[in-house]
């Protein structure tokens, strides 16, 4: 079974926005996730928030050409009712990445690709660099 690993909104923005010293392993990741090695997951909510910082840092038809190729790439993962109950549930400081921990156990994820593993430390899910993460797929 290919395994599935969420990918954080930093991941994403990195690859999406070419952001110098972060782009080369999120284009590696991206290039992963094309050729079938692993399923990249983002949730719901991380959408809008990819968009808008997207459009804020170039213009709506650079952030809607994106969000096609987002959408094309990623599989995306519900946020609903209970995922925001089981955030507000939790031990985590930092309530974003809550979300996006209960959206990822909801949908049977259990590895998050992130710039800030301090932030998924308590999250319960195996957290890896994008570095450690491309290691892994070797």
């Amino acid at each position: 079974m290919i395994r599935q690993a969420m990918l954080d909104t930093n991941v994403v923005v990195d690859f999406m926005l070419q952001r110098p010293g972060f782009a080369e392993n999120a284009d590696k990741i991206f290039d992963k996730i094309d050729k079938g090695v692993f399923v990249g997951c983002i949730s719901s909510s991380a959408v809008t928030d990819v968009y808008f910082i997207v459009e804020n840092k170039t213009n709506p038809e650079y952030a809607r050409e994106k969000m096609e190729l987002l959408y094309r790439s990623l599989q995306i993962m519900p946020v609903i009712r209970e995922t925001i109950r089981e955030a507000l549930d939790s031990d985590m400081d930092d309530f974003e990445d809550a979300v996006q921990v209960a959206a990822a156990q909801d949908f049977g994820i259990d590895i998050v690709v992130t710039r800030d593993k301090a932030g998924f430390g308590n999250s319960g899910l195996q957290v890896y660099l994008p570095e450690e993460f491309l290691e892994t797929l070797i």
